[in-house]
């Protein structure tokens, strides 16, 4: 096992390279249990929809949630996750504080408060079936896609699927969808099957009871589908005998009833409990369209243009919470897919290294692009992804710390990468500050020369996160104007948080430039010596055709890098991407957006808003 550092102290290495020939072994200590006082958490409540996530913040230890729900108290030790409360009220929830040596003695108690029961769900038909229509299918990428655990709880303390887990069994290629007429089609796929339960008594004839789950033949189904309130929580419900991609038991296929835990426009998880049991669904509107491995980000990793597909690979690892050794973590490799299973919680940077060493080289006069995506089972807010000369720290093409979400995939993307001279490359990843039980997965591992084409679009949104972003520190004034049928009425609602911007637009407008938001900076400037890249990520309630946006100098339209028109769907994401642009001399730059046409009572969220140098990596 070898060492990998990126710098520290001479005393300080002496001291690490004692330790780990002494290969210590961890030992729980009594004075290392943590303490309730510490614990730091976040509730936020979105009150459009009553859903409230919780995160947990403490690095090197794993929160205890207890919810007490119908006169039983339910527990959770996720470090991020979702609740939909149907009812208005306030609530609480106890938190203990866990690490290796021990549970916190004591705890806290949060409450907060959900303005209104819901009345309609207007938003969440709109958010499964956007304004006509949608699909979706199990997100097999993500840990937990299928999952089950104690009854009462989100159904995955006792078995959590890992990516792909259930490949051969017929269950990703099947299509749900969704109408915003309250219509739900079930197609089962190109294998013609659904996926059943060994224990369950339906499709029997099918069963070849050998203690295994089966696949039963089925026809495609279109029936209808509501949402309902009870007591506190919100159901997906559709009538006896509707299909799923998963029958977990008899009552899911007589009296389909799910309870929606956390929702979005491109995510849905949802729990079926019959009492007994808990089982967890996460559907994804990345629906699979039957190749053997769809396209979810990131450049090709099968095309021949990749280096790593042909790259000799070795692992190295240090894994020592407390810079105390102890030992590999788990690993497990599957082609270019890999899961690194971190038992033990770490508290600080480059605690739980893993190094892949190759034989890959590059040279200084060719340019490259790199892609990797990454999966976590639980928060992480201090990755860092390096790709590095073996044997030389200091000569890297990138080093970045990046944040990930439970359960989420992140596309970690570098694109046209002024070129090194390395005669081996290594890719580092170090997990420090990880949770206990922390399952992280990374995948489709890409570098390539940027000039070969392998036939990708890049087109999922950059790190907003970046040292390189400018608008990461960004200054502005917002300018309005917003005027249906040309008569101005009162300026918009604009909802800050962070890179994230919500506009509430309660008027119907007719034409273009009737509803426009200006984002006047006062720190963010531009020269003719450089090349930049812009991004956006936009994302409305309602479908809105011709949206403007612009990117000029204040108070001077007549100098401007685009204007580009774009068409919104409702509820879904669309990525404005505009690289490579030729440099201005502009000392304050205004970012215009225009929703003119926009239906009324709409809303429409601007995030990820990134403006860079084309030349910066970090």
């Amino acid at each position: 096992m070898k060492r990998i550092y990126n710098y520290l102290g001479g005393l300080l290495i002496v001291l690490l390279v004692f330790a780990a020939c002494a290969k210590d072994i961890f030992r729980p200590s009594e004075g290392e249990i943590p303490l309730a006082t510490d614990i730091d958490v976040d509730i936020v409540v979105d009150q459009e929809i009553n859903q409230v996530t919780f995160t947990f913040n403490n690095k090197g230890a794993y929160p205890i949630w207890s919810f007490v729900e119908k006169s039983k108290t339910v527990y959770s030790t996720s470090s991020k996750f979702t609740k939909v409360y149907n009812a208005a009220g306030t609530y609480s929830v106890e938190i203990k504080l866990g690490n290796a040596h021990g549970i916190s003695d004591g705890s806290i108690i949060k409450t907060f408060t959900i303005d209104n029961s819901l009345v309609d769900y207007d938003k969440y038909i709109g958010l499964i079936a956007g304004s006509g229509s949608k699909t979706w299918s199990i997100a097999k990428k993500e840990i937990a896609h299928l999952a089950c655990g104690p009854s009462g709880t989100d159904g995955t303390e006792w078995w959590s699927a890992p990516p792909n887990d259930k490949a051969d069994w017929g269950v990703y290629d099947d299509i749900l969808t969704f109408t915003s007429d309250m219509k739900y089609t079930y197609n089962p796929g190109e294998g013609g099957t659904v996926y059943v339960n060994k224990e369950s008594s339906l499709f029997s004839a099918h069963n070849p009871h050998n203690e295994l789950d089966f696949m039963a033949p089925v026809e495609e189904q279109t029936t209808t589908y509501s949402f309902v309130g009870e007591g506190e929580d919100v159901f997906l419900i559709f009538p006896a005998e509707t299909l799923f991609p998963y029958i977990a038991n008899d009552e899911s296929y007589n009296a389909p009833k799910y309870r929606v835990v956390g929702i979005s426009a491109n995510k849905i998880e949802l729990v079926s409990d019959n009492g007994s049991i808990a089982w967890h669904y996460i559907l994804t509107t990345d629906v699979d369209t039957g190749e053997e491995e769809p396209q979810i980000g990131g450049y090709d990793p099968d095309s021949d243009c990749n280096l790593w597909k042909k790259a000799t690979i070795t692992n190295d690892f240090y894994y020592a919470p407390d810079w105390n050794s102890v030992g590999d973590p788990g690993f497990v490799a599957n082609g270019n897919s890999y899961e690194i299973t971190l038992p033990v919680a770490t508290s600080l940077q480059w605690q739980a290294q893993v190094a892949y060493r190759t034989n890959m080289t590059t040279k200084a006069s060719t340019n490259y692009d790199f892609s990797a995506v990454l999966n976590s089972s639980k928060d992480h807010n201090n990755v860092t992804v390096k790709l590095v000369k073996t044997g030389e720290d200091g000569t890297f093409f990138f080093e970045e710390k990046i944040s990930l979400k439970a359960y989420e995939n992140y596309i970690f993307t570098k694109a046209d990468m002024p070129g090194i001279d390395m005669d081996q490359v290594s890719l580092v990843f170090d997990f420090g500050g990880n949770a206990a039980q922390t399952v992280v997965s990374v995948s489709r591992v890409v570098l390539k020369e940027h000039s070969c084409d392998d036939g990708t679009t890049v087109s999922g949104p950059d790190n907003a996160d970046s040292d390189c972003n400018k608008w990461k520190s960004v200054k502005y004034t917002n300018f309005f104007y917003y005027a249906p049928g040309w008569n101005e009425v009162a300026a918009p609602e604009v909802v800050v948080n962070g890179n994230s911007y919500k506009v509430t637009l309660p008027e119907e407008t007719f034409q273009q430039w009737q509803a426009q938001v200006h984002f006047k900076t006062d720190n963010i400037s531009t020269s003719t010596a450089n090349k930049y890249d812009f991004q956006c990520v936009l994302n409305a309630t309602k479908d809105i055709t011709g949206v403007t946006v612009k990117l000029t100098k204040v108070d001077d339209d007549e100098t401007f890098y685009f204007t580009k028109n774009v068409n919104l769907k409702a509820y879904e994401d669309l990525v404005l991407k505009v690289p490579d642009m030729d440099g201005l001399d502009i000392d304050k730059v205004n970012l215009v957006f225009d929703f003119g046409g926009n239906p009324a009572n709409t809303e429409v969220t601007i995030s990820k808003i990134i403006l860079k140098e084309s030349m910066c990596n970090n």
